[in-house]
């Protein structure tokens, strides 16, 4: 169920620290840790029981969901540290770089747009050394209780907007020079996100719309978002939109499922115990090894971030938006019509492009097409004219759900 958040916070700076200049392929990047202390106002839900089996998970997220609706506000106060990856292109025109934040989404971490964390340091569908070719720098931050940021209560500290004052805090920073000696004050400033990292852009730029200039998100519209388009495309044709089967669930404790990994993290803390559960997000056409790949390489999900997933409509930014959906994502009702209604969820921007994804499921990161989506998403920030659809996005195909689509 989803209610509007309201936002009641104060945003105090303490330090950054930590660089260490590493280079992968063509890019210089820097490990960089960025602490705030966070005022926000979160919804007062009940905490969890002992959870230690899957079916304990199941039965809190369950009732976590109606609490957003009728929990009250309280405001809580936390001091976090969010790790980051940082990629300079050189300012060769001495006029600055662009720089673009990119936010992961659940179960990753700022891995995700560099593929470093599977050991094989590949840069093949890198989103980081792609950009950095453009003459874009980048930053990628483990959101608020994910890889080698912040662990804190999972309940109560990973709500949505905790990370989203986490973020303003940071792009504040960023836009006055203060946020590290080693990032200059970019030209522009871009939030970029996939999946539930596009939730926090989406609400990000909703909540703070002056704090960047584009908002770019990939693997969306959110689950809530596209069922809601998916309904409305079925109901206008007088067709019965087809179900899923329902999963079973498979999640425990990080501490109980990988305790070599996760042993340290409060029970609050979860993770996926069937190994063949990432391949949904696969579709079209991909390395086979990707999927294990990624469950063995999988982060937690913390309970508080499991349970909401924000707005609906984001009237207040102004900027460009650009979406990046895979033409089989089976989350995001990849249909060309569908993802053409959500324009009215950004009823000011200032344009509003959607980039097809070709032969590619979820992880548009992740598919052997990436490097063209790539291509399409750099080459409209290049434009920034007004919104134009992909040409690929006309090609009618059929979907893994057995209905019309356009590509």
């Amino acid at each position: 169920m989803l209610l509007p958040y309201y936002l009641s916070s104060l945003v105090l700076p303490i330090l950054c620290c930590k660089a260490a200049v590493v280079r992968k392929g063509g890019a210089p990047c820097e490990a960089i840790q960025f602490t705030y202390n966070v005022n926000s106002t979160i919804r007062d839900v009940t905490p969890p029981p002992a959870l230690t089996t899957s079916d304990d998970i199941t039965r809190y997220l369950t009732s976590l969901l109606p609490q957003f609706a009728t929990a009250a506000n309280v405001t809580r106060e936390g001091t976090y540290t969010l790790a980051g990856w940082y990629c300079e292109a050189p300012d060769k025109h001495k006029q600055g770089v662009p720089l673009q934040v990119l936010a992961h989404g659940a179960g990753y971490t700022k891995e995700y747009w560099n593929r470093a964390a599977w050991g094989n340091m590949t840069i093949k569908n890198s989103w980081q050394e792609f950009a950095y070719g453009k003459g874009y720098s980048t930053l990628a931050i483990d959101r608020l209780c994910y890889g080698e940021s912040s662990h804190p209560d999972p309940v109560f500290d990973c709500q949505l907007i905790t990370s989203i004052e986490t973020f303003h805090a940071l792009m504040v920073g960023l836009r006055k020079g203060t946020a590290s000696p080693k990032i200059p004050i970019p030209s522009e400033l871009a939030f970029v996100g996939h999946s539930a990292g596009s939730i926090t852009v989406s609400n990000f730029v909703q909540a703070y719309p002056n704090d960047v200039d584009t908002a770019i998100l990939t693997g969306w519209p959110s689950a809530f978002i596209s069922a809601i388009g998916a309904a409305e495309y079925y109901a206008e044709r007088n067709l019965t939109q087809p179900t899923s089967p329902p999963g079973q669930s498979s999640m425990l404790p990080g501490a109980i499922a990988f305790p070599e990994r996760f042993g340290g993290l409060d029970p609050g803390y979860i993770a996926s115990t069937n190994a063949t559960s990432k391949t949904n997000s696969y579709r079209g056409v991909y390395d086979p090894s990707y999927p294990l790949l990624d469950y063995l390489t999988q982060s937690t999900l913390p309970l508080g971030e499991a349970s909401y997933t924000g707005l609906l409509s984001f009237p207040a930014f102004k900027g460009p938006v650009i979406i990046a959906t895979g033409e089989l994502d089976q989350f995001a009702f990849a249909d060309g019509d569908v993802i053409q209604r959500t324009r009215r969820r950004f009823p000011s921007a200032s344009s509003y492009n959607w980039v097809n994804a070709t032969e590619s499921g979820h992880l548009v990161n992740y598919h052997k097409s990436a490097h063209q989506t790539y291509q399409k998403v750099f080459k409209l920030l290049k434009r920034k004219g007004p919104s134009a659809p992909d040409n690929d996005q006309f090609r009618v195909r059929q979907s893994v759900c057995n209905h019309a689509k356009f590509g």
